[in-house]
């Protein structure tokens, strides 16, 4: 699914709410406060040196990484109660036999049953996988490889481009084909490309890691490191060919409308591919065409024993947590230890419920029909509006935008969409086979559901009411092809929102995201979308060039940033979620402020003020740390800057900051929005 998201961190339809008895507090619950835990302070820090260490700096010592963890912060900790409050809802739908075929408390419960069903998938070992590497022996001829790439589709395995079905960023009603990069079994094309001692070693494992899973499937160790230094050298090849995440930030240089006979003539004949996939099309969007041409020689050109062995190791690589614990220590000691940082394997429970992925919507019912209290979504209806109207006087008011600009600029947040809790209707899935006999077969036949569902909205009008993210998830996202924003249940607790709370801190943490996702509309990448979800620009000249002008602002500061020695925030790749955190914190303020408008003023607590606990309340979000191996991953491929920036980068631009906590404000601070 190519949907571009821009994020923060039965047999029935079911047509209603979900909730239709009192809702449960999960029993883990953490401590709350109604103001900010003076505890989480480190008093020896002023506010205006370093907000994130004066608001983190106890929280920090007081809370150290789990060895089963990379980070660790209060995402995580809400993330991890959630978890809590799934796992008694899936041993209870386990502890009950027969569950009505295809509904959703059959679908998770069966699938729970299964991953946890330790005997069975030790007792396979391997052999459930032994189908799909024998499929791959059969193979006998280049021409083969591309009607092996489709058939991987519903096998759960990457090939070295994807093909999926989103909507048409410049017709957004409408699903369109897309083509593009895929294939690497690191996390970057710069894991293969840098030459440090860290990226060496990083690299060294990753061959050794390969070689444990042939090893694991049957091969000699001499065969397993031959197969594994062969795979890398072809990865290396597609790595120094493929789009850098910086330049496939902008949409304009991932939409390249291409027909399909035009594809076939310029990069390769993609008509074996499509003829098993059965799509008809005389169209399809291609997000990196030179890409895709290199792969043109890189297909004909390595050995066919080198692209078996690839195409091996990418389904060892993908189901490893799939099978019996040999397979997943040698996938979390790669993935998780080195990559990450990770000390220790997580609990079989938590990884079962961490690969349902597929089943999020369902897990999602499940969830709000027990925890999540409807009154909810009122308050936070209510806190998007007063957030949506701040926004619209911020852009009447800027001195930077022209009058022509700031009239389509306010088209479109008044068609900003929001979606609060959880879907209205929820997602049949009642012809999905899931059974408690195979944890891999389950997972292999989920995976090939999905696929389908995907390749399904080829043709079809974009449906505008589906959600991209399970009611349970801690996290909210802003889609630029809807132009929506969209707030699951899972955040909807402390500390990002509760309703005993003062509401400065509400407004600081949950107003601060949804802010956050209403920038998103107008940041470097979003601004470039219309009212309509479609890519199309209506910015005049001058406008557009003094928004990048001050982006390129954003850019240099944090660039600046240096999370490890030697080694900086990337300011381009991170630019819209730097801008977004700036609009977000800056929106919330002014909407706590219009909203005591006539109240009668609010008495300190903890001896902070209630504008100083709006700050506060953003801050204490983003309380967190992490392992250096995550640290460096993270700069290298998330968009998102680490967590003491997203607190620092922020408040230093906002004068109400300096005003609130008795700062010495700078001659010059960054204001987009």
């Amino acid at each position: 699914m190519n949907t571009r998201l821009k994020v923060i961190f039965g047999s029935i339809v079911f047509a209603t709410v979900a909730c239709q008895t009192a809702p449960e507090k999960p029993e883990n619950t953490a401590p709350r406060y109604f103001g900010f835990n003076p505890e989480n302070l480190d008093s020896s820090v002023h506010a205006c040196e370093n907000f994130f260490q004066f608001t983190a700096g106890g929280w920090l010592q007081n809370n150290p990484i789990p060895d089963t963890e990379a980070r660790w912060g209060q995402f995580n900790m809400l993330a991890e109660r959630n978890k809590e409050a799934i796992r008694g809802l899936l041993d209870s739908l386990v502890a009950i036999p027969n569950l009505k075929t295809g509904s959703q408390a059959q679908l998770v419960g069966d699938l729970y049953y299964s991953g946890m069903d330790s005997t069975a998938r030790e007792t396979a070992g391997v052999s459930p996988l032994m189908p799909y590497l024998n499929r791959v022996g059969t193979i006998s001829a280049h021409s083969e490889l591309l009607p092996f790439f489709a058939e991987m589709k519903f096998m759960g395995a990457s090939a070295p481009f994807y093909v999926s079905v989103s909507p048409d960023r410049k017709n957004s009603n409408a699903n369109a084909l897309y083509i593009g990069q895929s294939g690497l079994g690191m996390p970057d094309r710069d894991y293969y490309l840098k030459s440090d001692s860290a990226s060496v070693v990083i690299q060294e494992k990753y061959r050794t890691y390969m070689a444990s899973l042939f090893e694991l499937a049957g091969d000699v160790p001499e065969a397993a490191s031959a197969k594994a230094e062969k795979i890398y050298a072809l990865e290396n090849r597609l790595a120094e060919e493929q789009m850098s995440r910086t330049l496939q930030r902008q949409p304009e240089n991932t939409y390249n409308p291409y027909t399909v006979a035009r594809f076939n003539k310029e990069v390769f004949d993609l008509t074996p591919y499509l003829s098993v996939l059965k799509l008809r099309t005389e169209d399809l969007i291609v997000t990196q065409p030179d890409y895709l041409k290199a792969l043109s020689s890189i297909l004909t050109e390595t050995p066919i024993e080198s692209w078996k062995d690839y195409l091996s190791f990418r389904f060892l690589s993908a189901h490893a947590s799939k099978l019996s614990l040999a397979f997943e220590q040698a996938d979390f000691d790669f993935n998780s230890k080195t990559l990450r940082g990770n000390k220790e394997m997580n609990p079989r429970w938590k990884r079962v419920q961490d690969a349902m992925g597929g089943l999020n919507e369902q897990i999602g019912y499940v969830y709000v029909d027990r925890y999540f209290p409807e009154s909810s979504k009122q308050k936070i209806s209510e806190m998007v509006e007063n957030i949506r109207a701040v926004y619209r006087e911020r852009i009447q008011d800027l001195d930077w935008m022209g009058e022509e600009t700031k009239e389509k600029a306010i088209v479109k947040l008044n068609a900003f969409n929001y979606k609060i809790g959880y879907p209205d209707t929820w997602k049949d899935y009642s012809n999905l086979t899931i059974s408690r006999a195979s944890y891999f077969d389950n997972m292999m036949a989920l995976g090939a559901y999905k696929t389908s569902e995907n390749l399904a909205k080829f043709g079809k009008p974009v449906d505008k009411s589906e959600w991209f993210m399970g009611a349970h998830i801690v996290n909210a996202y802003y889609s630029p092809s809807y132009n929506e924003i969209v707030f699951p249940a899972g955040i909807l607790q402390h500390p990002f929102f509760d309703p005993e709370a003062d509401d400065a801190l509400n407004y600081g943490a949950i107003g601060g995201v949804i802010g956050h996702e209403f920038t998103h509309g107008f940041d470097d990448q979003g601004s470039k979308y219309d009212a309509n979800g479609n890519l199309e620009n209506w910015w005049t000249t001058e406008d557009r060039s003094r928004f990048d002008a001050l982006a390129g602002e954003i850019v240099a500061q944090y660039s600046a940033y240096e999370p490890l020695p030697g080694m900086n925030v990337n300011g381009e790749l991170t630019l819209g979620e730097n801008i977004a955190d700036l609009g977000g914190l800056t929106l919330a303020y002014h909407a706590y402020v219009k909203s005591r408008e006539g109240q009668p003023e609010v008495a300190p607590i903890d001896g902070f003020t209630d504008r100083q606990r709006v700050f506060l309340g953003w801050a204490q979000v983003w309380q967190s740390q992490a392992t250096d191996e995550y640290l460096r991953n993270m700069v290298v491929t998330d968009p998102h800057s680490p967590p003491q920036y997203r607190v620092n980068g922020p408040t230093i631009n906002i004068p109400e900051f300096y005003e609130n906590f008795g700062c010495e404000a700078p001659k010059k601070t960054i204001a987009i929005w």
